[in-house]
């Protein structure tokens, strides 16, 4: 290694002083910071799609375990997540596994109807809206 001139050693040691520790995925701090940096467009999405569903008397928890959002139906029945930009959902029994069904956030009455549809028994003909 080369010796370093004073000004150098400055500025690596001020370098130091800034260095900003990013929490390891997966802890609370994680999963804060994940959820805090996801782009807007997916929460905006979910929440267009949450409201949505409540037309068909489905009310979905906004979840952001493992920092990602997404909408629980049921733990075990069914999730609900959006891509970074809030332009495809995906849905399934298991957050971010496959199979999941997808479609494009283009047209969110279609997509709500379809996941209400697939909860069969708790389906309902979306009400009129006030």
């Amino acid at each position: 290694m080369l010796p370093r001139s004073d000004a150098e050693a400055a500025w690596f040691a001020e370098q130091r002083k800034e260095a900003v520790v990013i929490p390891p995925y997966g802890t609370p701090a994680g999963d804060r910071l994940n959820a805090a940096t996801w782009r807007p467009g997916a929460i905006a999405a979910l929440q267009h799609l949450r409201a949505e569903l409540h037309t068909h008397r489905i009310y979905p928890a906004i979840a952001y375990g493992g920092g990602m959002p997404r909408l629980v139906i049921s733990a075990d029945t069914l999730t609900v997540w959006a891509d970074r930009e809030g332009m495809f959902f995906c849905w399934g029994t298991v957050h971010l596994e496959q199979p999941a069904d997808h479609a494009p956030a283009d047209d969110l009455p279609q997509i709500a109807r379809h996941i209400a549809e697939q909860l069969g028994e708790h389906y309902t003909e979306p009400h009129n809206r006030p």
